[in-house]
């Protein structure tokens, strides 16, 4: 092998080792989990597994000495077609999702708030969404363009976005945008730039989150193309991104690589750590609840003590009210 290719190794390994992460037990937990599902009954009998409540999930909060938690209904996934749910049923489960989640959170003592789940797609979404904010505890809009077929490089679904982004933007109402698109669907930096100048200009006066870091869990090469076009939007101070933050649910995993580990840190990086949350998405058997992978991230990423103590302390601004 060549010898400055052995060094320059070397060198790479011995910054990775000193750049290891530092889980110490002085880095408190997370304050909010800002990206969490339940699984209702309806939506249990999609995944064939048990229910998941509010109820559930405050526990897993205590046991984490986590306080509070953003729920992000599922509403959307019952008018992605995949799923082979009747052309009828589609709308109506989809509001009763909705209802059934704003009823968990208004048994939560305040801990918890509520984001209304719709497919952008569809017609019925805005009738749905001003429907929904009315519903006790649901204050934000919650989009998943992977579940629902969404492709920012389709004129079309852009403008139905448009119309979305505005309604939210009308009730004051923060979005949370799974961005990344469906597994084999193009995305990547040119999805993050048409988000900047297409869909942020609609809604300008509130907070929007972008879920897993630009990715869809763990992190792929196409999220990290997208967080460097957030990062240099950013970087320029593009008024556009003001309100942008996003949360790094399942993005560390207790698979996640030394390198994925380097790649992650430089993304929270360069968008800067007080706009990153913590988030631990649906608990199933391949993903933990949000102490565990609060766990995973600490060990995984190598941030300093002080960055993974101000990722703890993040609040998103919605939940400041």
């Amino acid at each position: 092998m060549n010898v400055w290719l052995v060094a320059a190794s070397s060198i790479v390994a011995a910054a990775a080792t000193s750049a290891a992460p530092t889980a110490s037990s002085d880095v408190p937990p997370p304050l909010v989990a800002a990206h969490q599902h339940l699984i209702s009954p309806d939506f249990a009998k999609l995944l064939n597994l048990p229910p998941q409540d509010g109820a559930a999930f405050l526990k897993m909060l205590d046991k984490a000495g986590t306080r509070r938690g953003v729920v992000l209904s599922m509403g959307y996934t019952f008018g992605d077609e995949r799923k082979k749910i009747p052309e009828s049923d589609r709308d109506r489960l989809t509001a009763e999702e909705n209802d059934w989640t704003s009823e968990q959170v208004v048994h939560s003592d305040g801990r918890l708030v509520g984001f209304c789940g719709v497919n952008p797609l569809r017609s019925s979404a805005l009738a749905e969404i001003d429907r929904c904010l009315k519903l006790p505890g649901m204050i934000g809009v919650k989009l998943h363009f992977a579940n629902s077929g969404v492709s920012m490089r389709n004129p079309d679904h852009v403008a139905k976005l448009q119309r979305i982004f505005a309604e939210a933007n009308v009730h004051h109402a923060p979005i949370v945008v799974h961005l990344h698109a469906r597994t084999g669907s193009p995305y990547g930096a040119e999805d993050a730039q048409i988000f900047i100048e297409e869909l942020l200009p609609y809604a300008p006066k509130v907070i929007v989150q972008v879920a897993h870091l630009a990715g869809s869990g763990e992190f792929p090469p196409d999220a990290e193309a997208a967080m460097r076009v957030f990062e240099g939007a950013i970087q320029r101070h593009d008024a556009r991104v003001r309100n942008l933050y996003f949360d790094q649910s399942t993005v560390a995993t207790s698979t996640s690589s030394a390198e994925d580990g380097a790649r992650i840190a430089a993304a929270i990086r360069g968008v800067g750590v007080k706009r990153v949350l913590f988030g631990s998405d649906m608990v199933v058997s391949y993903n933990p609840p949000p102490g565990p992978s609060w766990t995973n991230f600490k060990q995984r990423v190598p941030l300093r003590s002080s960055e993974l103590k101000a990722i703890a302390g993040n609040v998103p601004p919605y939940m400041r009210r």
